[in-house]
């Protein structure tokens, strides 16, 4: 083919005009694809890839989220920490809040991220709000009270890729209207209205805290956003040897709560009583720590009213149902807790004991030890100390006869009284933790004949008057009555208390009749000094003034049929 020929034929290979299979052969020269490079020449160095420094640029992620909420009224975005995370990994740092500042909260991550959650924590661990729910936009925002730092951390649930953690500082007067605008959830601190504005929130309080029993200062009152698809957390202070009543009272945008009671490490120490709309719970603890309350509808999205009120430890023995304890195990062999309880009451006059059985107890069973009285006339006074790591110890003892001779629980060690004689058994359970014990049994040096008269009644009172964990029997031992209670008589008599002294009167009843109810008053003035309401036991106190003597009056009557009581006495300073 000459020259002429073959390009022809080329112009019309391109033009589609040949058939396809001579038009296959050139491809090439009609440039249908790009032509590799030839490779270097024998003996050419590669070159290095080129480096080029810097960071994923995390405000990319975070969008138009920042300028929304600046819009609104929040204030300029700092990005507190962007890195690449994967599954379960956690990122956070601490910001200073201004005292009377909201803080804006949220997490954005890259699409291979499909949950993320962010949450604010205080110094001690405490979380002061949350948002778990199941999605890759998590936003919370929280207003005062809060501490002047938290903690904020962002958490890879679901997925790995970049992710951005960011806050932005919020005027409380526009905390609604950001929430609102940026989707936050959690804590929103005052909500839309103040707590004390709440229909009906006193009456809701004042017919839990009677129906509870016990004498209750109310310390904290707040109104909080809760929404359905994640908790909102509210402080939950508790001070050694005392006890902190909660109450939550829903408005009609939610329903079915779940409140927990939350330790610093997030453990859960109660769970609310089911019922009706309003939840409650109550905790008693012989140790302190910074707690949290958990709460969160099935339905829903508005605010809770949660009112705090706080008592001293001893009101746990009033109350009309039984409270949860936050406790933590023992950290003591049963060596040392044995040698250091029998020095603790060496020091205030107890004998050595006569009689000492050990053990060990299980959780979900109970642990049956005999015991010894002994022929003599009087109380007895068993101690039962847990090693570690035993928690949440009860039981009660019980004579030859089937009787109740007496009952306790402590957390990691319980006091018993008994004002019996001869054999008996010794019945106890773990609740918490199981773990190795041992039962000391020794004679109890308040003694008095009219304790013989209801033994039950006085090993209760016993119990009630003894204080603190070791349950010690302070000061000296006073006037001691057996008197007959009934709904509708009430016993009265009057004590002159010394200057500078304290008069600790305690109560234990028995028979077919429920509820005792304590009261002491200042004669003179005809003031309630304090009051005390337990199923079977109660217990006040009141004092003189420096230079004056105080004279006082006790009343003393049951809340429903008919009981036998022990009225006891003690003096402090």
């Amino acid at each position: 083919m000459g020259r002429g020929a073959l390009m022809a034929t080329w112009r019309l290979a391109c033009l589609g005009a040949v058939p396809a299979l001579l038009a296959s052969a050139f491809l090439v020269a009609c440039g249908a694809g790009p032509q590799p490079k030839p490779p270097p020449a024998p003996g050419a160095p590669i070159p290095a890839p080129r480096v080029i420094a810097g960071d994923l640029d995390a405000h990319v992620l975070l969008g138009d989220l920042p300028l929304r909420a600046q819009h609104f009224g929040a204030g300029p975005v700092s990005v507190v920490a962007a890195s690449e995370a994967v599954e379960g990994e956690r990122l956070g740092a601490f910001v200073e809040i201004p005292r009377e500042m909201c803080l804006l909260v949220y997490a954005r991550a890259s699409s291979s991220i499909d949950d993320l959650d962010v949450a604010a924590f205080a110094d001690e661990g405490s979380p002061i709000a949350a948002d778990e729910a199941p999605d890759p936009h998590p936003t919370i925002l929280f207003c005062p009270p809060h501490p002047d730092r938290v903690y904020v951390s962002a958490h890879a649930a679901t997925g790995e890729g970049l992710v951005a953690l960011a806050v932005q500082l919020v005027p409380r007067e526009r905390a609604s209207d950001v929430g609102r605008a940026v989707g936050a959830r959690g804590a929103l601190g005052q909500g839309g209205r103040p707590a004390e504005a709440w229909p009906g929130l006193d009456d809701h309080v004042r017919a839990h805290r009677q129906e509870l029993g016990g004498k209750w200062e109310e310390f904290r009152k707040v109104a909080v956003s809760v929404d359905a698809r994640a908790p909102s957390f509210v402080a939950f202070p508790l001070e050694a040897d005392q006890c902190t009543d909660a109450v939550i009272v829903p408005d009609d945008d939610v329903a079915l709560l779940d409140v927990e009671a939350l330790d610093d490490r997030g453990r859960v120490l109660a769970r609310a009583r089911d019922g009706s709309r309003d939840r409650t719970l109550t905790v008693c603890s012989p140790i302190s720590f910074s707690g949290s309350l958990s709460i969160r509808p099935h339905v829903g999205q508005g605010l809770a009213a949660v009112v705090l009120g706080r008592a001293r430890g001893d009101v746990a023995r009033d109350l009309s149902v039984r409270p949860d304890i936050a406790w933590s195990a023992s950290t003591q062999s049963l060596d040392s807790a044995k040698t250091a309880r029998n020095a603790e009451l060496a020091k205030v006059g107890y004998a050595a004991p006569w009689q000492a059985v050990s053990g060990a107890l299980v959780i979900g069973r109970r642990t049956t030890v005999p015991v010894d009285f002994g022929h003599g006339v009087g109380c007895s006074r068993v101690d039962v100390v847990g090693g570690a790591p035993t928690a949440l110890v009860d039981g009660a003892i019980w004579d030859d006869a089937g009787s109740l001779v007496g009952s306790g629980e402590g957390v990691a060690s319980v006091t018993f009284f008994a004002c019996a004689k001869g054999k008996a058994r010794l019945d106890l359970e773990a609740r918490g933790r199981p773990g190795p014990f041992l039962a000391l049994v020794r004679h109890e040096p308040w003694q008095n004949a009219v304790f013989s008269q209801h033994p039950l009644a006085a090993a209760r009172m016993l119990s009630r008057a003894a204080m603190g964990a070791s349950a010690m029997l302070e000061g000296t031992a006073a006037t001691v009555r057996s008197v007959e209670l009934e709904a509708t008589r009430l016993v009265s008599f009057e004590e002159n208390v010394a200057p500078g002294k304290c008069l600790r009167v305690a109560a234990g009843a028995e028979g077919e009749g429920t509820g005792v109810d304590l009261r002491i008053f200042d004669r003179a003035s005809s003031d309630e000094l304090d009051r005390s309401h337990g199923e079977r036991a109660a217990g006040v106190r009141a004092c003189a003034p420096e230079g004056a003597q105080r004279t006082v009056r006790i009343e003393i009557r049951a809340s429903s049929g008919k009981l036998d009581a022990i009225v006891g006495e003690r003096v402090t300073p």
